[in-house]
């Protein structure tokens, strides 16, 4: 049996650390969307701004609200998918290899690159779970000759 302890750290490691990014996307995400409408108020109250450009500003606020949300469902399903990756490492190192793979890749792509370590942890075990193979107990080889 092969010990993946390297494939297992990094595994648990990416799981952190997309918790915490995933903490941190929430935590500012509600906060930005709590500070939206005094932003929205001060941009109607502007002279200097009209209408149409008050309404544009608005709008890009709630792109960036969505994009938040967007980033957090993201880590969410790179999260559960990682625990599942590192729960069946010693059972069955192909599908945890596959699920850090497609954990990793599909982080990486989705959220436009703002996970980008935690995916490159994700990826590097999923690539060490399918490359390394248990080592093939070797057979003694019998010669006929005799030793001189």
């Amino acid at each position: 049996m092969l010990k993946r302890t390297g494939e297992m750290s990094l595994g648990i490691i990416g799981v952190v650390v997309t918790f915490i990014v995933g903490l941190f996307v929430v935590i500012g995400t509600v906060g930005y969307q709590s500070s939206m409408e005094m932003i929205e108020q001060e941009m109607m109250q502007d002279p200097t701004l009209s209408a149409q450009e008050a309404e544009a500003g608005a709008w890009a606020l709630e792109l960036f609200s969505s994009v938040g949300w967007w980033i957090f469902c993201m880590h969410l399903i790179g999260l559960v998918i990682g625990i599942i990756a590192v729960i069946k490492l010693n059972s069955n190192a192909k599908l945890a290899g596959i699920l850090f793979l497609v954990s990793g890749g599909a982080m990486l792509i989705l959220t436009l690159g703002t996970s980008f370590i935690q995916s490159v942890l994700f990826i590097i075990a999923g690539i060490m779970c399918l490359v390394r193979k248990s080592p093939v107990p070797q057979k003694e080889e019998h010669t006929t000759e005799t030793p001189l």
